[in-house]
C-alpha cells in the first residue's frame, strides 16, 4: 500500500497533502506518479485548480456505492473544480499530459473535472459525463 511519505509534497508547489485527504477519514495516498503528471498539467494550465476530491478510503460513501472501488481509491485520479472555456483549457492540457480517464461535470451547481490515470480492471481510455 502507498502512503504519503512516497510523495513528497515539496515537489508540488500548487498543491498540498491537505487538499488530497480524503473527506471521510482523513488519509493520503496519493500516487507520486499521478502528482507529478498533475504538477506538469498545472504548470501548463498557467491557473490555479481548485481540488474537490482527491484520495479517497475505500469505505467513503461515494466508494461504497460503487460495484468496485475508484481509481480515487488508488490515488491516481483528482477532481478539479472548474467551467466553461477554463474547463476546455484544462481537458486539453490534461489530454496533451496522458491523462486518460476524465469525468465531466459541466452543468448546474458543483462543475468539475476529473482526470484519473488508473488502468488495469478500469476501461482505458475512457471519457464519461455525470
Amino acid at each position: 500500500m502507498r502512503t504519503t511519505d512516497v510523495v513528497d509534497w515539496r515537489k508540488y508547489p500548487n498543491f498540498s497533502e491537505q487538499e488530497f485527504r480524503c473527506k471521510h477519514t482523513g488519509l493520503c495516498h496519493m500516487d507520486a506518479r499521478f502528482m507529478e503528471n498533475l504538477q506538469a498539467i498545472r504548470t501548463a494550465y498557467g491557473k490555479p485548480m481548485v481540488i474537490t476530491s482527491g484520495y479517497r478510503a475505500k469505505t467513503h460513501p461515494v466508494e461504497l456505492a460503487k460495484l468496485a472501488p475508484g481509481e480515487h481509491t488508488l490515488g491516481l485520479a483528482a477532481d478539479i473544480s472548474v467551467r466553461g472555456a477554463d474547463a476546455f483549457n484544462l481537458l486539453r492540457v490534461a489530454l496533451a499530459h496522458g491523462i486518460v480517464r476524465i469525468g465531466v461535470k459541466q452543468t448546474g451547481e458543483g462543475r468539475f473535472l476529473h482526470l484519473g490515470m488508473a488502468t488495469g480492471n478500469l476501461p482505458s481510455p475512457m471519457i464519461w459525463s455525470y
